[in-house]
């Protein structure tokens, strides 16, 4: 449904977000293989999680409720009818992940999605899990994809592409079969699969690979840093590895966050989020926003269910544009939407390169971004991996795309509170992807 927008007068306050999309679809698909119940508190209401669930219970897993958290009962075996077709919705996590877990059970099924995720790439999956000794058939490697199941073989796999979606079909691929997996990783990705194996009790071993000091060979007085391996991390999945059950209690997410936290940096304004997911690999985007101008305090610091998680509370301040490219990119991967909105506020030009992989998200994503930004009068120049954005100046309100996109519609939302004059999104909708309840949210921090 179209929404109108306008700017904001104030804002500021103290919230909450939902549960960290990643580990609740992490949670859910892990049932299908632990040997006792998992019952999660913090469970995100959303359709992309749903769609996990919905997979999980079509392959047995028993839902229901208990005190306000979600509990999941495994069938003690996997079994269903070679015809059986699993929705995965809008849900890339949902199909990578679910492709692992079905190539190393011994299932045949066929993984479908909708339009949208029909036509994200699959070929990533496809080959790892091929050549663990599982058969998939995709039409031009996309959705939908029949999956028969096999008795796979131990596996070394050195990530081409940074993906934690990869790494996890792999690894859960692995713990279907009882075969050991080895990954390397070139560039950390997010490491909520391993933790959370790790954190039912599975046998999984991680080694990140550190800088040590050795003799300079050319003034051995001296001493230089010095990688002892051309990779960053190592992953080890044993074939002894087993999921009991347990409890795992959800962060709040902090891809969700970045929207509320870029509208405080936008208005000079600060904004506290409660319980808020911390896990090193997500918190490029707290670095960034000190980066550009703002200050970041974090607060009541925990580990729960092998997350860590805090308060953290962020205040805008003058903003000023950076250069974003490389390593960086895979820890903003999901905020490079707002954050070019931010950019759009900012002083000055910012640059976003080695972000190609936004052109087959839900939406070719730096497009998206651009043709906003431009209805809002910014200068923006299209590379082909990545924007060039030249912000600084009073912007005028306009009419808004989603583009069916959830993190599109959220980010020009926030961009809506300071333009001058109404705007409008064409599809509000679209949220209920990740954050159903955003605007209310956004409501009661700015009314």
């Amino acid at each position: 449904m179209k929404r109108p927008l306008s700017p904001i007068r104030r804002y500021g306050g103290t919230i909450q977000v939902p549960g960290d999309k990643s580990i609740a679809h992490r949670a859910a698909l892990l049932s299908l293989l632990a040997h006792d119940r998992i019952t999660i508190t913090n469970f995100p209401d959303n359709a992309d999680c749903a769609s996990s669930l919905n997979a999980a219970k079509s392959l047995g897993v028993k839902i229901d409720g208990e005190n306000g958290a979600i509990v999941l009962t495994p069938p003690e075996a996997l079994d269903v009818s070679p015809d059986t077709i699993i929705d995965c919705g809008n849900s890339g996590t949902t199909a990578r992940l679910l492709s692992g877990i079905v190539a190393g059970s011994g299932l045949t099924a066929t993984l479908a999605g909708d339009e949208s995720l029909s036509r994200r790439p699959m070929k990533r999956i496809i080959d790892p899990l091929t050549a663990m000794g599982a058969e998939l058939f995709a039409d031009e490697d996309h959705l939908p994809i029949k999956i028969s199941g096999k008795k796979l073989l131990p596996y070394e796999y050195r990530l081409p592409v940074p993906s934690a979606q990869v790494k996890s079909a792999v690894l859960l691929a692995g713990l279907a079969s009882s075969c050991s997996v080895d990954i390397k990783e070139d560039v950390l990705t997010r490491d909520h699969t391993e933790r959370m194996i790790s954190e039912l009790g599975g046998a999984i071993e991680v080694a990140e690979i550190k800088p040590v000091l050795v003799t300079d060979p050319i003034d051995p007085r001296k001493k230089r840093q010095e990688m002892p391996a051309d990779f960053k991390k190592e992953i080890h999945l044993s074939s002894q590895a087993r999921l009991s059950g347990g409890n795992i209690d959800i962060p709040g997410d902090l891809s969700t966050a970045a929207f509320f936290m870029a509208a405080a940096a936008i208005s000079k304004q600060s904004i506290t989020i409660e319980n808020l997911g911390l896990n090193p690999t997500r918190t490029e985007f707290l670095d960034h926003l000190r980066t550009i101008g703002c200050a970041v305090e974090i607060k009541d610091r925990a580990v729960i269910s092998n997350e860590p998680r805090g308060t953290v509370t962020v205040t805008g301040g003058k903003l000023k544009a950076r250069k974003l490219g490389g390593g960086t990119i895979v820890g903003l991967i999901d905020e490079i939407p707002i954050i070019a909105v931010i950019a759009a506020f900012a002083e000055g030009t910012t640059l976003i390169r080695d972000a190609a992989e936004l052109r087959v998200k839900e939406s070719d994503r730096l497009a998206a971004v651009a043709e906003n930004l431009h209805s809002m009068g910014v200068k923006c120049g299209v590379l082909e991996d990545g924007l060039a954005i030249e912000g600084g100046k009073e912007l005028p309100g306009t009419d808004f795309k989603s583009f069916g996109d959830h993190r599109i519609a959220m980010a020009f939302s926030i961009a809506s509170l300071f333009l001058v004059g109404p705007s409008t999104i064409d599809d509000d909708s679209v949220v209920g992807i990740s954050c159903p309840n955003f605007y209310s949210i956004l409501e009661k921090i700015t009314g």
